[in-house]
């Protein structure tokens, strides 16, 4: 398969990545090296008004700080979130304390890919699929997506 030229395809073929993966960091690095690279990608972009999609970034964001540190009492900091409205796209990033984290999410597939690294030079990156679902319970850190995978 060729690489994909247009940013539709681009798009897609991250979506792809994204179901398909068994290694999270290869969408993550696609979204960084690929999508977030192309000039469209930046031109498109809106501010983040959805508060559900907001407020899922900050829980995945909070839910891995509490697997790296769990003593830490941080709260995440957005740093940014942008919307696709053409893609049903949205994007963010955040830090905590030292960690920063970027996330995406696709509204049709109601996943998104979450990673937080640290800054001081560790090479440790954690990541979590997720589903922006109207009814979690905020005691589950992870829950079984339609492939049967546990995330």
């Amino acid at each position: 398969m060729s690489e994909p030229k247009s940013l539709s395809g681009k798009i897609a073929h991250l979506k792809h990545l994204l179901v398909s993966a068994e290694t999270l960091s290869d969408p993550m690095d696609y979204f960084f090296d690929v999508v977030s690279a192309d000039p469209g990608f930046t031109a498109k972009g809106k501010p983040l008004k959805d508060k559900n999609i907001e407020l899922r970034f900050r829980s995945v964001i909070e839910i891995l700080q509490r697997q790296i540190a769990p003593e830490s009492t941080l709260q995440p900091q957005r740093l940014a979130s942008v919307w696709l409205k053409q893609f049903a796209f949205a994007h963010g990033g955040f830090a905590v304390g030292n960690r920063l984290g970027a996330a995406f999410y696709f509204r049709d597939l109601d996943m998104g890919l979450c990673a937080l690294a640290p800054l001081t030079g560790s090479t440790e990156v954690m990541f979590a699929r997720f589903s922006v679902y109207a009814d979690v319970d905020p005691s589950k850190s992870f829950h079984i997506d339609r492939s049967r995978r546990r995330h």
